[in-house]
């Protein structure tokens, strides 16, 4: 078994090596993306989402809006927060909301695995401008695809709500932080947050690059590939496509619903201290995607 390993190991070694071009092309190309359209909007979101927690923004949250989230999804008030806040932000950030709650005690393992299934939202600017305005010149187009999104977190989330944990005590949040230190820790977890999501998409980008340079794929097979692996690749590879507005309606909502496995791992990978039920969540954003995209087939068919 360790000689199989070894093996590998030495194989993608290799490969690396003879194709180092496309490992250093690829990663240029993830970096642009990710300084240019990831980090610009994530990086803003993990100071702020500190810096409201410091001002107590979730318990004014909680106490106005959450009542009514927290009855549609069986959870606690202190939950109905994150898909608040997820909803207008763009994942991972869920994961960073939902990881500032699980370090303060005030949400369990199971509920925090469930709230991850249904609040990754892509960025609203990223949906509209970019997909809508950018690839396809209709802001209609961008605006559906954001209302699917939704619409398919919410279905996930009442198919998830008697799965929650009801009867659990949480802490009451203590801050003994100054402003200034929750700042600068915001800062440098920021930081280490953001290279955490580059490392990811860099390795995901490499690996679909290599894929098209050895594999000479359906274009259809291609697009949905690689947009289960990386979210932004997939749209791309979608537009590219030469086939129907609905049928690349239906691909590209299909990708946005899944998230792409890039951004779910960068989840995993800053909720790594913690029990998450990765194969759970997997799981159901595959099954719920696929079927927002079937139903819209359905429907662009009427």
């Amino acid at each position: 078994m360790k000689k199989i390993k070894y093996i590998l190991l030495t194989l993608i070694f290799i490969i690396f090596i003879i194709n180092i071009d496309v490992v250093i092309e690829s990663a240029h190309n993830a970096s642009f993306v990710f300084f240019n359209k990831i980090f610009v909007s994530v990086f803003p979101f993990i100071i702020l989402s500190d810096i409201l927690y410091y001002f107590n923004y979730h318990i004014f949250l909680k106490d106005n809006i959450g009542s009514f989230i927290s009855k549609l999804f069986r959870i606690n008030s202190e939950s109905s927060t994150v898909f608040l806040f997820s909803l207008f932000t763009s994942h991972p950030a869920n994961a960073i909301y939902i990881k500032n709650m699980l370090d303060n005690n005030e949400i369990s393992v199971n509920n925090a695995s469930n709230l991850l299934c249904y609040t990754y939202f892509p960025s609203i600017s990223f949906v509209i401008g970019s997909i809508g305005i950018g690839l396809y010149n209709n802001y209609k187009f961008g605006l559906f695809l954001y209302l699917i999104c939704l619409v398919n977190n919410i279905i996930i989330g009442l198919f998830l709500r008697n799965k929650n944990d009801t009867n659990i005590s949480y802490n009451i949040r203590s801050n003994n932080d100054n402003l200034l230190d929750t700042f600068y820790n915001s800062i440098m977890k920021g930081i280490n947050t953001s290279f955490i999501i580059l490392g990811n998409l860099i390795v995901f980008t490499i690996i679909i690059n290599l894929i098209i340079k050895y594999f000479n794929i359906n274009p259809y097979i291609l697009s949905i590939f690689s947009g289960i692996l990386e979210l932004t690749s997939g749209v791309i590879n979608v537009s590219n496509i030469n086939n129907s507005l609905n049928i690349k309606f239906c691909l590209t909502a299909f990708i946005l619903c899944f998230s792409g496995l890039s951004i779910l791992f960068q989840s995993f990978t800053i909720l790594s201290k913690y029990k998450i039920n990765i194969k759970k969540i997997l799981i159901v954003k595959l099954i719920f995607s696929i079927m927002s995209a079937f139903i819209i087939f359905i429907v662009t068919l009427l």
